[in-house]
Formats: structure tokens, sequence, C-alpha cells
């Protein structure tokens, strides 16, 4: 899924540390669905605190959009997965 993932940067510049982080927490969501797409928006408010928007892309045609915010940047992202995994896992089966 890795070619699928998509991250985009708003009011903060684009970090490749940031996006390796997305993109190891995309992988880690592999086993809990099948995902076509990941997109996810980092961006800065004005409370100094990032958000973190992800839609994910089902194979089963799902779109769950999930959306955090905290201070620390990584903690914004890794509060997003988990949130978006847990969504996955309690979702009924199709």
């Amino acid at each position: 899924m890795q070619s699928h993932v998509e991250v985009t940067f708003h009011e903060i510049a684009r970090n490749p540390s940031l996006e390796a982080s997305v993109r190891r927490w995309a992988a880690r969501l592999e086993d809990a669905a099948e995902i076509v797409r990941a997109k996810t928006t980092i961006e800065r408010n004005s409370a100094r605190r990032t958000v973190v928007s992800l839609t994910l892309s089902l194979a089963d045609g799902e779109e769950p959009i999930i959306v955090t915010s905290h201070p620390d940047p990584y903690v914004a992202i890794a509060d997003a997965f988990r949130a978006a995994r847990k969504q996955l896992l309690e979702s009924p089966a199709s």
C-alpha cells in the first residue's frame, strides 16, 4: 500500500520525518482492512496545535475520515491512525 499513501502539509513545512511516520502507521493498518488509499493532511492551526486529517479509501467503498489534534505532530499522527484502527476493527464485517 505504500505507493497509495498521500501526505499533504498545510501551514507547516514539508517534513520527511513526519511523512515517514505516516507511512509506517499506514503500513500497520494493512492487517485491519484492505486499504486502497490513505490520504493524510498535516496542518498547524492558530492554537499552535497540529491537526491531522486521515481519509481512508477501503476496498469495500467505505471512506472513514478521522481528525485529531495535538501540540506534538507525531502524537497527532499516532492518535489519528490509532483511532482509524479502532474504527476499522469495531466496524461490522461486510
